[in-house]
């Protein structure tokens, strides 16, 4: 690894916190305000949003199967017959009613009437199995199902795939009066090329790279796509059954609103995902229903509940800056990013936080990107293609962005900046870089469309709301004479809300997560010094990044007790959603593997010392942070049992 990274992170933004913290020390706290009542939980993805079971809406649960077959070598998404019978009667043991999706969405007007405990049977892909296994069980148990048809595939079946149904098979199973017809698409079944190095997405979710021009589909071009292959697939069911189908379910669960929106225009009354949580009733007026995926591993049974609610995974990741493994050199980018694949994988991780936008000399100050998008120059389309290399490894890759430092805007519009004003005859600290002030709309804008072109051009299961979300004392929001740190705290939360949902428009299955300094934490309410809140992140992120700098916060020498002490603190101010009491505080303990102010690294010994600490707290997500190619004394294991190879989470790709 060249050395000059290391000389370039002394420079970086967490060397200077130190100084922001010692300063405010001295400062003058400012007077409380009245605080408003507490905010609702900040937006989620479906899949977070039910994480336990809602008192006002009954249990729906809506299975989806492939398929059916004894065969031993069979994928994990295929299950015996014996298993589905097992299954169905289990559930009917357990009282639980079976109806049919058209039945259960006649209920969206009267949803009162609907049975406490609702499960409805779907089968993806249209296997031969169905007609030789599925219907006889169905006949048998007295049990409906939906079949959803690939209808490219009836007539040029996929090599790669089991034996199909053939039009007359999946017309008697139409005529059965146990199945309803639904559509799996015309040919977006499948991956496509998603950036310059070749790596492949679902179709649904990905902007096509064009090879041979060089581009990517724009806007028009994917809605033309999904509008054509969706009115070819109506079409032909319509031909082949003699009436029009009224249900979509998504290719691999992937969907967004724009293809949504597009599924009611061509005539879908209710579109299928693979969210992995129970239907609502909300959820039969909406038109969407999420989806459990079964395996032959699932524990679906009819008394307990956890195969519908299943715990949170622990979140372990490594913070990997994609400046210290680009280089113009391919073979040289190349080898550092396999090397730096192999460390983050060896040191135990599960989760990967890659840097949205390069800063070259440690400024802070971004004018680029590392991906495709419409707001600031591209220095490499490179992001996608790493995202890919850690996925093929199983580690989920989450985007760390910034959503008020956008250098390329503030510089176009100083009048955009957070103001810094100066108390009389006292000393503040100098912000170290400028930012957006969040209230104003223009700036609001300007963030939620380059976090959209992030949304819509990568593979991301999650963001890291970067650590620029912040507004020290004696900065105040643009146009107003004074801003209280509440008032700040408000205004950097809508504007991360807003954001959020725009996200959410395009991935509706990305989860949130905040970067917030160690001081933060030890507050109660709102921190004067960051306007930052503590209580309310762990209300509205599904994951909040806690900085946990030994040495830059002075306790080099005690790094393991502080580390466990403020573990504690930590996970003292969770509170368990219902349902859930003895569930893990969704806080992650971040800790620094590199001392920006003596510049070396830390210890193998003690980074885990810290990682001790915080396990004797209960804390179970960790994380550290940097992680490069070559350098640093990480140890193998630091936060858990390396993950075994293939070990993705993601519905299998296509051989």
């Amino acid at each position: 690894m060249d050395f000059w990274y290391i000389g370039r992170m002394a420079t970086l933004r967490e060397r200077r916190r130190p100084l922001l913290f010692l300063i405010a020390g001295f400062l003058v706290a400012a007077l409380p305000a009245s605080l408003p009542a507490d905010p609702d939980p900040g937006v989620r993805s479906l899949a977070q949003g039910r994480i336990a079971p809602s008192p006002s809406s009954p249990e729906i649960a809506v299975l989806c199967y492939h398929d059916i077959s004894d065969a031993p070598d069979a994928p994990s998404l295929t299950i015996s017959p014996a298993l589905l019978r097992a299954q169905i009667r289990g559930l009917k043991q357990g009282g639980w009613a079976f109806l049919s999706l058209p039945e259960l969405l006649a209920y969206k007007e009267r949803p009162a009437e609907l049975p406490r405990r609702v499960a409805v049977l779907t089968f993806d892909d249209g296997y031969r199995s169905f007609s030789e296994q599925v219907l006889p069980i169905l006949r048998e148990e007295g049990v409906k199902a939906t079949l959803a048809i690939v209808t490219s595939f009836i007539d040029a079946p996929p090599k790669d795939l089991p034996p199909l149904m053939s039009w007359e098979q999946v017309r008697d199973a139409d005529r059965s009066g146990l199945v309803e017809i639904a559509s799996h698409s015309h040919g977006l079944h499948r991956y496509e090329m998603s950036n310059p190095y070749r790596d492949t997405d679902p179709s649904v979710i990905t902007r096509r790279y064009l090879l041979e021009k060089a581009r990517y589909e724009d806007r028009e071009e994917y809605r033309a796509r999904i509008r054509k292959d969706l009115r070819e697939s109506r079409r032909i069911l319509k031909k082949k059954l003699g009436h029009d189908v009224a249900v979509l379910a998504w290719p691999y669960g992937g969907h967004n609103a724009m293809a949504r929106g597009i599924a009611a225009e061509e005539g879908f009354t209710a579109t299928l995902g693979l969210d992995g949580v129970p239907a609502r009733t909300e959820d039969l007026t909406a038109g969407y229903i999420p989806r459990v995926m079964v395996y032959r591993g699932s524990r679906i049974e009819g008394k307990g509940m956890g195969w519908l609610y299943p715990p949170r995974i622990p979140v372990r990741a490594a913070q990997v800056d994609l400046d210290a493994v680009y280089d113009p050199d391919p073979d040289l980018f190349a080898r550092r990013l396999d090397q730096v694949v192999e460390k983050v994988g060896r040191i135990g991780t599960t989760h990967v936080f890659l840097q949205a936008c390069p800063d070259p000399d440690g400024s802070g100050f971004f004018r680029a990107a590392w991906f495709q998008n419409h707001q600031v120059p591209v220095r490499a389309d490179i992001w996608s293609m790493a995202a890919h290399k850690f996925l093929r490894k199983g580690i989920r890759v989450w985007i760390r962005a910034p959503s008020m430092n956008l250098t390329w805007e503030w510089e176009r519009h100083p009048d955009w900046r957070v103001p810094f004003r100066k108390r009389k005859g006292g000393k503040l600290p100098t912000p170290w870089y400028f930012r957006l002030s969040p209230n104003l709309p223009s700036a609001r804008n300007a963030a939620i469309d380059f976090f959209t072109d992030i949304a819509v051009y990568l593979p991301i299961d999650g963001v890291l709301f970067d650590d620029d979300a912040y507004m020290l004392e004696g900065e105040k929001l643009g146009g107003i004479k004074s801003s209280t740190p509440q008032a700040k705290s408000t205004a950097m939360r809508d504007l991360i809300e807003e954001i959020k949902n725009a996200v959410l428009a395009w991935r509706p299955e990305c989860r949130f997560g905040r970067n917030i300094y160690a001081p933060a934490v030890e507050k109660d309410g709102i921190s004067p010094d960051f306007s930052q809140d503590f209580g309310q992140f762990l209300k509205d992120y599904d994951l909040t990044v806690v900085m946990a700098y030994a040495r830059m916060e002075g306790h080099g020498e005690d790094a393991e007790r502080w580390a466990e002490s403020l573990a504690r603190r930590a996970i003292r101010k969770w509170t368990p959603p219902p349902g859930r009491a003895s569930e893990a505080p969704p806080v992650m303990l971040k800790f620094q593997a590199y001392d920006w102010a003596e510049e070396e690294w830390v210890p193998g010994e003690e980074l885990a010392s810290m990682v001790r600490g915080a396990r004797r707290a209960m804390a179970v997500d960790l994380g550290v942070y940097p992680v490069l190619p070559e350098e640093g004394d990480i140890p193998a294991g630091l936060l858990g049992q390396p993950l075994p190879s293939g070990a993705s989470e993601r519905y299998p790709e296509p051989k």
